[in-house]
């Protein structure tokens, strides 16, 4: 095994001279890096063999950048924001689509970037394409910001020699599911908001206004209606019991969080969700849709259907979906059809299933995978406005209820001990 003379940059900026054994130049530059040395020259067997590749880059930006990837160290345990991401993916479409050299692309990017994290992930990027390593390999150690479906489309994209398009259609995945959860969340902050308030306002009047009215109610020594006495009983718990059920309720959620990390109870509880009669329809909906998108833009951008499957069961979070993927995937391995795997998990919507029998028959899988996703999409879209249109006034009645209840116990006494005093 070779043996390599370094010099590199540890965690505190100081230079560090040594040898090192590895297979290869690039091999010896990992094994610095897995011990957090930043190699700034290497040199194979004490002859001055500082790859063509770090010569690429002059030792004056390459300190620069070294640098400025050590001080950011805090900032490098975020990750890019969905959001940037699909602007950045946008331009990074835009410029390798118009002819400009990677390099440069990513170069310009970082620079009129105003947020210093974009800066920071993108020159950390440029440095390693720049020493010959593909985008998709770069983008690795950067992983928490693009993923390994972002990086199984970007490699799909320079298998087939159209990094531009396979950009391009990454920056339009990435805005229809940034568009889906913008649609999500801003259809979910009034129902949220209406409910916080009201849920208040209810904590409110039990364990405030309902004991200081139970106190004058006692006084009187007569007898209180049934459902003055459960509203008083529910406020004395609430407001001595309260504080404890807090707890257990912090707790609850704590264990099932931790007990969702085995997967026999994810399989039994997201296969719970899947059986509900509308909710399981909705997830479905949404299984299918993520899924044909994210296959269509993998096979159109020439990455085959068995490695793509595999990649686009990045998108699926309920784990019966998961399993089901893997099976299709092993079924298309073993020749299967992909409409027949389709048709034998039994997991995904029946449209789904029917183009992409048709996109099969036809040649035209990507383009029958896109369209599915639309029409599906924008059949979650309907559904999901629908029930927020209900949930609305759902959400007021019931809170409505709730505080007449309230209202009724304390004027049924007042009623009743009114006619009293008048007999």
């Amino acid at each position: 095994m070779p043996a390599y003379q370094y010099e590199a940059l540890d965690a505190q900026g100081k230079k560090k001279k040594g040898m090192i054994a590895a297979d290869s130049l690039r091999d010896a530059r990992k094994r610095l890096q897995s011990k957090t040395l930043f190699p700034v020259s290497l040199t194979e067997g004490g002859r001055a063999e500082a790859s063509d590749r770090l010569a690429s880059t002059s030792l004056t930006s390459r300190l620069s950048s070294l640098l400025s990837s050590l001080s950011s160290s805090s900032t490098r345990s975020a990750k890019i924001s969905s959001r940037d991401i699909a602007m950045v993916t946008r331009q990074m479409a835009t410029m390798v689509g118009a002819g400009l050299p990677l390099d440069e692309t990513l170069q310009a990017i970082a620079a009129q970037s105003e947020k210093p994290l974009i800066r920071d992930v993108l020159t950390n990027i440029r440095s390693r394409v720049v020493e010959g390593e593909k985008l998709s390999e770069a983008m690795k150690v950067e992983a928490k910001s693009f993923d390994d479906l972002y990086r199984a489309m970007i490699a799909a994209g320079e298998a087939s020699g159209d990094l531009g398009g396979i950009l391009a259609r990454i920056s339009e995945y990435c805005d229809k599911s940034e568009d889906v959860r913008t649609k999500v969340q801003a259809a979910m902050v009034y129902p949220v908001v209406l409910s916080v308030i009201a849920t208040g306002v209810l904590v409110l009047l039990m364990t405030f206004v309902v004991p200081k009215i139970a106190v004058q109610f006692v006084s009187f020594n007569a007898e209180l209606p049934a459902l003055t006495r459960f509203v008083i009983g529910l406020s004395d718990i609430l407001t001595h019991l309260g504080p404890a059920f807090l707890l257990i309720i912090i707790a609850a959620g704590i264990g099932y969080t931790a007990a969702m990390r085995r997967k026999p109870l994810r399989l039994k509880v997201h296969g719970f969700w899947l059986q509900l009669p509308l909710v399981g329809r909705l997830l479905r909906v949404v299984a299918s849709a993520r899924f044909a998108r994210t296959l269509g833009t993998l096979v159109e951008g020439g990455s085959p259907v068995p490695e793509a499957i595999l990649a686009a069961r990045e998108t699926q979070t309920n784990q019966v979906v998961r399993d089901a993927v893997d099976g299709i995937y092993k079924d298309v391995r073993e020749g299967s059809a992909l409409a027949n795997a389709f048709r034998k998990s039994g997991i995904f919507a029946p449209l789904l299933v029917y183009m992409v029998a048709m996109g099969e028959k036809s040649g035209s899988l990507s383009h029958m995978l896109t369209k599915t996703a639309d029409y599906l999409e924008g059949e979650f879209d309907g559904v999901t406005r629908t029930l927020m249109n209900l949930l609305e006034p759902a959400i007021v009645v019931i809170m409505g209820l709730m505080v007449g209840v309230i209202v009724m116990s304390i004027m049924l006494p007042i009623m009743r001990l009114n006619s009293l005093v008048l007999s």
